[in-house]
């Protein structure tokens, strides 16, 4: 009796090892299909994410003094967007704007519209040329500061920032003379190589002949 228990229970050790191998091998097959799942959706994914980042609004200023149109394939051409003053803040789609920056590189670079969003400003690799551009607030707040602190914001602006201010020096003028600090006025002359205050007033001549010609 003791040796037919004996071989009974070798026989049991033996099943039980071969329904241990089939399990191992058929949760290793489990494995190798549930990657080959994850890896076919994987795309979608990408896919999905690529159409909703392109799908959102992004808000965009006017930097530009008066009506400003940009135009997703430039020189008025593709879809446009009409900004009527500066300052003046629309939602742009990023495809459209994506189309806007690679078509006006020279306009969006020289900060004649500034991208309310730093996602947006890095993924479209103008983190370098943000670290220059003023934003609509900060341009106003420059006549806010005294000379030196303005001297020192306004000579490392791009030129058409540059031109950007002498215009709303202009308006500024226009409204009242005595409403802008002739410190910084004499920073910009300096620094431009122009003289403001002589052309505002052939500013001022020519829109008055212009106005009794009609």
């Amino acid at each position: 009796m003791a040796s037919t228990t004996k071989k009974t229970a070798t026989k049991a050790e033996s099943v039980s090892k071969k329904e241990y191998d089939l399990l191992a091998k058929q949760l290793k097959e489990m494995q190798e299909k549930f990657n080959q799942i994850l890896s076919a959706q994987q795309p979608v994914q990408n896919i999905t994410q690529y159409i909703g980042d392109n799908n959102k609004d992004v808000s965009v200023t006017s930097l530009t003094v008066g009506l400003l149109n940009l135009s997703t394939e430039g020189y008025g051409a593709g879809e446009i967007y009409t900004f009527h003053n500066i300052g003046e803040e629309q939602t742009i789609p990023l495809e459209d704007l994506k189309k806007i920056i690679k078509n006006n590189k020279s306009f969006v670079e020289g900060g004649n519209i500034f991208i309310n969003d730093d996602e947006v400003v890095k993924s479209q690799k103008l983190t370098n040329v943000y670290k220059k551009l003023l934003s609509y607030d900060e341009i106003q707040g420059l006549f806010n500061k005294d000379r030196r602190a303005f001297e020192k914001v306004f000579t490392n602006m791009t030129k058409n920032q540059k031109e950007t201010l002498k215009r709303i020096v202009f308006e500024k003028l226009n409204k009242d003379d005595k409403s802008v600090d002739m410190n910084i006025v004499q920073v910009m002359n300096d620094d431009m190589n122009i003289n403001i205050m002589d052309d505002f007033r052939n500013q001022q001549k020519m829109a008055e002949i212009l106005k009794n010609d009609n």
